[in-house]
């Protein structure tokens, strides 16, 4: 299982660097944004943008065996995540594992919520406030959070 998710998140990475590297005219990265160690991919495609991407992974499992409803996380993207990134999101379902702290696997259901914004301390912000609340709503132990860079361009 490991390795198909290994292969998802390689999808994903793909599809957010597809609109940048050194392919065709390229623009430098913008004075003032953190490009380092982004090797071929510190320029975007003449007609993109570097935005930042953040990727968090929510477990939907509670600690009593139960399953977060369908409808609470629909009360929470809709009431914490959308006023802060209210320009469009993506939400994909899926099902995740994990080690807790005695090794045991433990498997349950996901959502992985990707979302693309300038670059910022206000998305990082924003993003910190969305995990904690729901750590503390649904009593998890961690939202998984991944913040890397993206070229975009919207046609």
């Amino acid at each position: 299982m490991r390795s198909a998710g290994a292969i998802v998140l390689l999808g994903f990475a793909v599809a957010a660097l597809a609109g940048c590297g050194y392919w065709g005219e390229s623009k430098e990265c913008p004075e003032g944004e953190d490009c380092e160690g982004l090797g071929a991919y510190a320029t975007c495609l003449e007609g993109t943008e570097r935005w930042t991407e953040y990727q968090l992974f929510f477990g939907l499992g509670q600690g009593d065996g139960g399953t977060i409803p369908e409808e609470a996380w629909r009360e929470f993207l809709a009431d914490t995540v959308t006023p802060r990134f209210p320009d469009g999101l993506t939400v994909i379902s899926g099902n995740g594992q994990w080690r807790d702290a005695s090794g045991t696997v433990l498997r349950e259901g996901s959502k992985l919520l990707i979302i693309y914004a300038p670059p910022g301390d206000e998305g990082h912000r924003s993003i910190d406030e969305i995990s904690e609340i729901y750590e503390e709503r649904f009593e998890q132990e961690s939202v998984l959070r991944v913040i890397g860079s993206a070229c975009v361009s919207f046609s």
